[in-house]
């Protein structure tokens, strides 16, 4: 399973324990993180890195695996002259 299908499954169980907006996840503090069900080391790196990605508004950038580096390489080859 890629990390992006890994990080979808953990944004499911959050869902699935309460956590429906992007507010409450951000505001997770790490005794909740904690206190999902099996959760694990690598579960709450992606809780973290999910919570930067709310904080940047780069959710769906986070869950398609696109980089900055990509995106600014597409807007080289679109905005080049006017």
């Amino acid at each position: 399973m890629g990390k992006n299908q890994k990080a979808v499954k953990v944004l499911q169980r959050l869902f699935d324990a309460g956590y429906g907006t992007e507010k409450e996840i951000v505001n997770m503090t790490m005794d909740e993180m904690l206190a999902l069900p099996g959760v694990n080391v690598a579960d709450l790196c992606i809780i973290s890195e999910l919570q930067k990605s709310i904080k940047a508004n780069k959710v769906i950038s986070y869950l398609s695996g696109k980089t900055e580096a990509r995106e600014k390489t597409k807007g080289a080859d679109y905005g080049g002259t006017t």
